[in-house]
C-alpha cells in the first residue's frame, strides 16, 4: 500500500518524525480508533509495516539523512558522491523489505506471539453509527493545510534544486518562518515539536569516534578485523559479510551512535587504508552497511523507534524484533549492494568502462532476494507457533537466509569467485545466529506498580 511507504517518499532526517504524528492515523483505522475499517490482523501488518519503512527512511534523506555520513567518506574518490550515492540503493532496499516485513509480520510474528497483542478485532457496525462517527471526527483547519503544503514544497525545493544549488538549511528555515507566521505559533509551540534524539545521537556517535580516533581504537578494530579476516573459513568476504550487519547485530536507539563511529574503520576496509577493497568494492559494501545500519533502531529494546509501532498495536515490547531484523539482514543488506554495482556505480563512476547499467541483472537478484524470502517465510508460517520446534525452525530459516545474503554480497564485491562466495555464506551465517539468538522465544508483560507505591505518589 502507498500509506506504508509514505515516511520513505518523505525521506526526513529521523523517522520518528512523520510516525509520531501518523501512527495514531493508523490506530484508527481499527475498531479502537473509530474508523473500524481494518481487522485486528490487517491493523497489526499495516503499523508494522509502516513503522518499519518509517524507522529506515532517514537513511537516504537528502536533509541530514544517515547516509550522508558514508556519502561524505566516498566523496574522496567519486566526485559526486554527495549528490546522493548511496540514497537510491537504500531507498530501493527499504521499499522491498517492507513488503517482506508485511508478510512476516502476517504469517509468522502472529504466531509466533497469539496473546501479546492487545488490539480488538473489527466490529459491526450500521450506517447509522458510521455516520455518527464521520460527524465526530475532527476537521483540520486550513492553516493546517497551508503548513502542509509549504513543508512539502521546501522538501522538494530540497531534494530536487528547481533553482539552483540553495543550501537545504536556507529552505527549510524559510518554510519554517513562513509557516510561523501563517499559523501565528508562538516560540513555546515551535520549540515542543523539535526531536532532539537524532541531534544528539549523531553527536554522542562522533564523540565515541573522536574517542577512538585518539586513542587508537580505530587501529585495533582494525587489527581484529584483519584477525578475523586472516581466518581460512571466513577470509575477507566473510569479514565483510559480518560486519555490514552489525549494527542489527548490536541495535540501539539510534542508528546515528555507532554509524558515526564505524564509517571511518570501513572506510579504511578501502585503499585509503588496509586496502581489503577497491573504491567501488567499498561503495559496494558501504550501501549495504548503510541500510542495515539506518534500519537498526527500528528493533533496538534500548528505546528504539519500533516501540512506537509496538506501543500503537498494544504489543509487549519485541513483537517486531523477529520481522525487523530478518528482513534488515536478509533483504536490505544484498538488495542495496545489487542496486549500487548494476547500477550506480556506473552513475557516479561513468568514466570506468567496466561498469554497466544492467536493470535485468537487478530484476533479476530482487527476484532471487524477495522470492527465497517469502518461500522461507511461506514453509515457516505451516509450523509456525509458540513451540520450541517452531524457535528452531525460526532460527534454522534466520541462517539460510544469512548465509544467502552473504552469498549475494559476495557476489557483488568479488564476482562469481567460489572461494569467496562460501565465505560471504559463513561469514552471513555467523551474523544470522547473532541476530537470531536475541529475538525472543517470549514476550514478558511490562511489569505493573505496586498498589503500595501507588498510594504513596498519590
Amino acid at each position: 500500500m502507498i500509506l506504508t511507504q509514505v515516511p520513505l517518499l518523505a525521506s526526513l532526517p529521523c523517522g520518528r518524525i512523520i510516525a509520531a504524528a501518523l501512527l495514531p492515523l493508523l490506530f484508527a483505522f481499527g475498531s479502537e480508533g473509530g474508523l473500524n475499517l481494518l481487522t485486528r490482523s490487517q491493523l497489526i501488518v499495516l503499523i508494522g509495516a509502516f513503522a518499519r519503512n518509517a524507522f529506515g527512511s532517514c537513511g537516504p534523506s537528502p536533509i541530514g539523512g544517515v547516509g550522508q555520513i558514508g556519502e561524505g567518506f566516498l566523496g574522496s574518490h567519486f566526485p559526486t558522491a554527495a549528490d546522493g550515492i548511496l540514497r537510491a540503493p537504500q531507498a530501493f532496499a527499504l521499499m522491498l523489505g517492507t513488503a517482506v516485513t508485511a508478510l512476516f509480520l502476517k504469517f509468522i510474528s502472529q504466531k509466533l506471539y497469539p496473546e501479546d497483542v492487545q488490539l480488538k478485532e473489527k466490529v459491526e457496525v450500521s450506517q447509522e453509527q458510521i455516520r455518527k462517527m464521520e460527524q465526530q471526527r475532527k476537521r483540520a483547519p486550513l492553516t493546517g493545510y497551508l503548513s502542509l503544503a509549504i513543508f512539502v514544497a521546501a522538501l522538494l525545493i530540497s531534494i530536487f534544486q528547481p533553482f539552483g544549488k540553495i543550501p537545504v538549511q536556507t529552505v527549510l528555515v524559510a518554510a519554517a518562518i513562513v509557516i510561523v507566521l501563517i499559523s501565528r505559533a508562538g516560540i513555546q509551540e515551535m520549540m515542543s515539536g523539535i526531536i532532539l534524539l537524532p541531534v544528539t545521537a549523531m553527536i554522542a556517535g562522533f564523540m565515541a569516534a573522536g574517542a577512538l580516533a585518539a586513542t587508537g581504537g580505530f587501529d585495533a578494530l582494525g587489527n581484529l578485523l584483519r584477525g578475523l579476516s586472516a581466518i581460512p573459513i571466513l577470509g575477507a568476504a566473510g569479514m565483510v559479510a559480518i560486519f555490514v550487519q552489525i549494527q542489527t547485530i548490536i541495535p540501539l536507539s539510534c542508528s546515528r551512535i555507532l554509524t558515526a563511529a564505524l564509517v571511518p574503520v570501513l572506510y579504511l576496509f578501502g585503499p585509503a587504508g588496509y586496502a581489503f577493497l577497491t573504491w567501488d568494492q567499498l561503495a559496494i559494501v558501504m550501501a549495504a552497511y548503510m541500510i542495515n545500519a539506518t534500519t537498526s533502531c527500528g528493533p533496538s529494546p534500548l528505546g528504539g523507534g519500533g516501540m512506537m509501532g509496538e506501543g500503537q498495536m498494544r504489543a509487549e515490547s519485541g513483537y517486531i524484533k523477529g520481522a525487523y531484523t530478518f528482513t534488515a539482514m536478509a533483504t536490505m543488506a544484498p538488495l542495496a549492494a545489487i542496486y549500487m554495482k548494476f547500477l550506480n556505480l556506473s552513475i557516479f563512476d561513468p568514466a570506468n568502462p567496466d561498469l554497466t547499467r544492467d536493470l535485468a541483472t537487478i530484476g533479476a537478484y530482487a527476484l532471487i532476494v524477495v522470492g527465497a524470502n517469502a518461500i522461507g517465510i511461506g514453509l515457516l508460517s505451516r509450523i509456525a507457533g509458540s513451540s520450541e520446534r517452531s524457535f528452531l525452525m525460526h532460527n534454522v530459516l534466520f541462517v539460510a537466509m544469512g548465509m544467502l545474503a552473504g552469498m549475494i554480497l559476495s557476489v557483488s564485491v568479488y564476482g562469481f569467485e567460489a572461494v569467496q562466495i562460501a565465505q560471504g555464506a559463513v561469514g552471513g551465517a555467523v551474523a544470522a545466529v547473532l541476530i537470531a539468538v536475541m529475538v525472543p522465544r517470549k514476550l514478558v508483560p511490562e511489569p505493573q506498580p505496586i498498589p503500595e507505591m501507588e498510594a504513596a505518589d498519590a
